[in-house]
């Protein structure tokens, strides 16, 4: 082989490895598109799904998670079975319980009245109604009255 033909074939080498370069980037760059395209969108609609998805944790009472633009309520914890708890404890002893649980909790009724609450909404307070100082009803904001 002469120099001329030596020459030409280092130009198509070098042509091949930059066309090799090339269609392997085009390809790669095809299958991460066409990866990411069939990847089904995480949907969370449950505080257990975003706490699942590493979600941040709101020390809020009751706890919430926040994801995505998305907050949601942990409503494991508030069941009746909470709310009954209180009954039948003194008042100071219902309030002092909620205090120490860090559980927002007020009267609301005492002995057949009404008291004078104010009107704004707590997500998850304890609403105590008292007769003869004994704690005989809970009702959950938030939630429906069982």
């Amino acid at each position: 082989m002469n120099a001329s033909m030596m020459k030409q074939v280092r130009k198509l080498s070098v042509k091949a490895r930059y066309t090799t370069l090339i269609l392997v980037a085009g390809l790669t760059a095809i299958a991460i598109i066409v990866t990411l395209l069939l990847r089904r969108p995480l949907v969370i609609s449950t505080f257990a799904q975003c706490e699942k998805a590493g979600g941040a944790i709101l020390t809020t009472y009751p706890e919430q998670c926040t994801i995505g633009g998305g907050t949601f309520t942990n409503t494991t914890g508030q069941q009746n079975g909470e709310s009954q708890a209180y009954i039948g404890l003194a008042e100071a002893d219902a309030l002092t319980k909620a205090k120490k649980a860090d559980v927002p909790a007020r009267v609301v009724e005492r002995d057949g009245d009404t008291l004078p609450v104010t009107m704004d909404y707590v997500f998850g307070r304890l609403n105590f109604s008292v007769k003869n100082g004994v704690v005989y009803k809970v009702s959950i904001e938030g939630q429906a009255n069982h």
